[in-house]
């Protein structure tokens, strides 16, 4: 298997989707239906071509890039390992019933220790390796909180979903990520020269260290031994909004490390669309996404061509989500996407995916007590949630900035 069966597919694989576009622009929903199944196809042989260079590099010590693949898979085999495994125990019945127990009676990671009732959590905190996660922290929550975590979020933008997302079981670490630049011309060879190695994929070291973050909630006695569920929902309404604004500001600290430049008033289309034409790599733009906020947002909404025609489309499959130039449109509350002054609003645009990953240590952390802090003086409960993760730029190049001038 060679480098180049693999990139060439890839290839296909890009030309494929660029097409579909297309499709979905001019509404042939057909057309791209039936090219869906060919991507697949092609998704399908690019997985089997990278799997057999991994293990062609796992014997070749002489290049580097087949051994960062193979490397990398195996990174990436053994973390979805042990994700499934995890899940599988938080997901038991077992497990709701004795962290029930554990919050109900007070029970921290380091006392519940020996206690058959609460082997459950245990086997969790140690089922990826190492020291139990949460040690320092509390016990993992069941499966059944992290549904209800998705259903809280929904009315709040959660950048995540934008963004490159990787579950990790450690508190550092790195991992090598892809930066093909294929870019480069053939060198010329000599009558009889020796022809060196083509330009291929090199393989960066983004480094990650996750950081731990929390807040305490003072619960009644009442609410404490309620019902799991119950008590389950109020904790997920809680917590929900926090975790979801803790994922946003990581991201979007490292967008605000974009150098933006101003869409003059009345020139905005014309501008925004040689940012995209011109501002990004071809493959990046092709693929980009608008990330404004409501004063942005509102805006663009007035845009129009000379006829009259709104530049911000609907998605064909998606009438919820508007579209400026094939490229869909995301916007957030200004509270959340702050405006740059108060007549400025932010506009990012890029393949956020390609541009940061965002680390996250999978599952989150309650721990409660009736000892210190308000618990004490008021004489109920207090419970405190953490959650662990990191944000790493990636591909710097894959994102730039603009600002939209709003009215005062």
């Amino acid at each position: 298997m060679k480098w180049e069966q693999l990139l060439e597919l890839k290839h296909q694989r890009a030309e494929k989707l660029k097409e579909g576009a297309n499709h979905l622009t001019n509404k042939d929903f057909e057309k791209h239906k039936a090219l869906m199944v060919e991507v697949e196809k092609l998704n399908a042989e690019i997985d089997a071509a990278e799997k057999q260079l991994a293990e062609e590099g796992r014997f070749d010590d002489d290049d580097s890039r087949l051994k960062d693949l193979a490397n990398k898979l195996q990174d990436q085999k053994d973390d979805e390992a042990k994700e499934k495994t995890l899940d599988e125990l938080r997901g038991t019945n077992e497990y709701i019933k004795a962290f029930s127990a554990a919050i109900s009676q007070q029970v921290s990671v380091k006392k519940g220790v020996g206690r058959e009732e609460f082997n459950p959590l245990y086997k969790a905190l140690t089922a990826t390796g190492g020291t139990p996660a949460g040690s320092d922290g509390g016990f993992l929550v069941p499966v059944e909180f992290d549904n209800m975590i998705q259903t809280v979020i929904r009315d709040y933008v959660d950048l995540s979903k934008y963004f490159n997302v990787e579950n990790v079981h450690t508190l550092s670490g790195w991992r090598a990520i892809e930066t093909a630049d294929l870019r480069t011309a053939l060198p010329k060879i000599g009558e009889m020269g020796t022809i060196g190695k083509d330009a291929q994929p090199k393989f960066n070291q983004v480094k990650y260290q996750i950081e731990k973050y929390g807040d305490r909630l003072p619960v009644s006695s009442e609410l404490l031994n309620d019902n799991t569920a119950g008590l389950l929902q109020y904790l997920a309404d809680w917590f929900g909004p926090k975790y979801i604004m803790t994922k946003n500001g990581l991201l979007l600290g490292l967008l605000g490390d974009l150098t933006p430049s101003a869409l003059t008033v009345g020139s905005e289309v014309k501008l925004l669309k040689q940012a995209l034409t011109k501002g990004l790599r071809t493959a990046v733009s092709r693929s980009a996404t608008l990330l404004t906020n409501q004063s942005g947002y509102a805006e663009m909404e007035n845009w129009e061509d000379k006829n009259g025609r709104p530049y911000l489309v609907p998605n064909p499959t998606d009438p919820d989500v508007y579209r400026f130039k094939g490229r869909s449109v995301v916007y957030g509350d200004d509270d959340q996407v702050e405006n740059v002054n108060a007549t400025t609003a932010p506009l990012y645009l890029g393949n956020f995916k390609a541009y940061a990953t965002l680390f996250m240590r999978k599952a989150i952390e309650i721990a409660t007590t009736d000892v210190g802090g308000q618990a004490w003086e008021t004489d109920s409960y207090e419970l405190r949630a953490i959650t662990r993760m990191d944000a790493q730029k990636v591909d710097a190049s894959a994102a730039i900035a603009r600002t939209i001038t709003i009215p005062e």
